[in-house]
């Protein structure tokens, strides 16, 4: 038994040794193409080595996030493939250890990768890609996502009845001026109901709610229009500052809590939020794409081959390209389709857990 977790150990730390390695490659592939790419408007812009050098910092979980089940992989493939190739696999099923019992360590080490993988992307990453959008609108001309201080002409549907736009709003200060709200009757065969234009507003901590300064009300009920002015009144929303400050900010930016938020009152407001839905359950099936590519990728190394190592490399090459492209195809048909979201988000995954089942069982254990 002692044996058996000493070479739990040695594989398991084969395999982290091999995918940081591959992380690191792959990722200073990407950083060097990018900076090639880039280094020109960076010139131009008189950024500094220390701007160019944060960006990159800023960039590389990005690149984390993408590359990670890659790496993964690759790792299982090369490892795995270097047992076989040196017939350690066959000497371990000598010995009585099966096929799946060789995999049960590595199963468990790609489970626990998943599950920081879906953490990292889903709560570490947008924090930072904040800070790599900013260098990016400074110094690269793009106008992508970043966090503002002040908010112009918001116009948005809060609810299926109601619409708000707003003239300006300070995060800081959490005032604003011009906010004009319009009711309506309802959705089908709309006419306006109530309208109210608040030269200011501000957002009361305290209380929770919106506050209207110096308020023009207008009732319409069938033919008669009646006007009133109040000097300071509550405005019923269905946002709170928090939910406002996020509307200028991409999703990629947005936590995947705050994006389910988000994405709720997009829904309350009458929006189609299918496509948000399928792409927030592709985000979550992604990480456990670690767990797949170990089933599929064990088996498939532990069969000596003559090509050896080349064809563990090719087959890393097509399972990734084919997962990516699967995923991509998956989600363009699925907007139009009546499956539920979270089927079409997870639908790669699914194929690609029958197509390891298969490769596991074709596999002699």
């Amino acid at each position: 038994m002692a044996v058996v977790r000493i070479l739990d150990r040695y594989i398991t730390n084969a395999v982290v040794a091999s995918m940081l390695f591959a992380l690191l490659a792959l990722s200073l592939v990407f950083v060097i193409v990018n900076l090639i790419e880039s280094l020109d408007r960076f010139l131009d812009q008189h950024a500094g080595i220390e701007t160019v050098v944060r960006y990159y910092v800023y960039f590389l979980p990005e690149i984390v996030k993408l590359l990670l089940p890659v790496t993964v992989l690759v790792a299982m493939l090369f490892v795995v493939g270097k047992l076989t190739d040196n017939y350690e696999t066959t000497a371990m099923k000598s010995a009585g250890m099966s096929l799946y019992r060789l995999m049960a360590p590595l199963v468990v080490l790609s489970i626990a990768i998943a599950a920081g993988h879906l953490y990292f992307n889903g709560w570490i990453v947008p924090r930072i890609l904040s800070k790599k959008f900013a260098i990016e609108r400074q110094y690269l001309g793009r106008n992508i996502g970043g966090i503002q201080d002040q908010l112009y002409g918001v116009y948005l549907r809060d609810t299926p009845n109601r619409i708000v736009s707003i003239g300006f709003y300070d995060l800081h200060t959490r005032q604003g001026n011009d906010i004009g709200i319009e009711e309506y009757s309802d959705q089908l065969f709309p006419h306006t109901v109530r309208r109210i234009d608040a030269r200011r507003f501000h957002w009361d901590s305290t209380e929770r709610r919106w506050i209207g300064e110096e308020c023009f009300v207008r009732t319409i009920d069938g033919g008669t229009v009646r006007s009133s002015f109040v000097h300071e009144m509550p405005l019923q929303l269905a946002f709170d500052h928090l939910r406002i400050a996020r509307l200028q900010r991409s999703l990629d930016e947005m936590t995947y809590t705050e994006r389910a938020d988000y994405i709720e009152f997009l829904r309350r407001g009458g929006r189609d939020t299918r496509q948000l839905d399928i792409t927030a359950a592709g985000d979550y099936a992604f990480p456990f794409a670690n767990v797949i590519v170990t089933l599929i990728a064990v088996p498939f190394a532990s069969v000596k081959k003559r090509s050896g190592l080349a064809a563990n490399i090719a087959a890393a090459m097509t399972l990734t390209f084919l997962y990516l492209v699967l995923t991509k195809i998956f989600q363009a048909i699925g907007t139009e389709s009546a499956l539920p979201a979270i089927v079409v988000g997870w639908s790669a995954n699914l194929v690609f857990v029958v197509v390891a089942m298969i490769v596991l069982l074709r596999t002699p254990t």
